[in-house]
This record gives C-alpha cells, structure tokens and sequence, in this order.
C-alpha cells in the first residue's frame, strides 16, 4: 500500500522498517521514527501523532467474506455477510462526507 500510495505521489520511500501491526507502526510514529499509512477502521489516539487523511491516491482496501459451500453447516453466514455489508454502506456514507 505504501508503494503504490507512494508511486502515485510521485515518489519513492526510503522503508526502514516494515510491519503488517498497526500498533507497532503508530508506536514508531509517536517515537519519531517516521510516518505510516493506518486504515481509518485502525485508528486509535497514539500520543505524539495526528491523524492527517491522504488527499492523493485515495486508497481504498477490498473486503471479501469466505464461507463454507455448505451453507446447512453455517446456517448464520449469509444474515452475517449481509450485516458486514450494511456496516460497510453506513461507513461508506458516513466517510463519503469527509474530505481530505
């Protein structure tokens, strides 16, 4: 994600550091080791850092829901797939609102 977020700016980052745990990357931030891209669903008050929304590329992430083929065996998959859709529409209508 930082490469293409990167690629899209314009320019190439010097990675020092490569982790795939928000925590860790914000704890690096707040110790002024660099700057990390966090999802907006990761985000969490971190002293010494600040939220600051990428402008240009927008990202975005896409989600997929994996189900057993058998659904006689998770009789609750679908309601569940359709309650993450709805949650996904509100966070999408909500964010839809906020400019970078």
């Amino acid at each position: 994600m930082v490469g293409r977020a990167a690629a899209g700016a314009g320019f190439t980052p010097r990675i020092r550091f490569q982790t795939a745990s928000y925590d860790v990357a914000r704890a690096l931030v707040g110790t002024g080791i660099g700057v990390a891209p966090v999802s907006r669903l990761a985000l969490t008050p971190v002293r010494g850092t600040t939220h600051r929304p990428l402008a240009e590329p927008v990202l975005h992430r896409d989600l997929h829901a994996v189900t057993r083929s058998d659904t006689a065996l998770t009789p609750l998959a679908d309601a569940f797939r359709a309650l993450l859709t709805d949650v996904a529409d509100d966070l999408r209508s909500a964010w839809s609102h906020v400019t970078p």
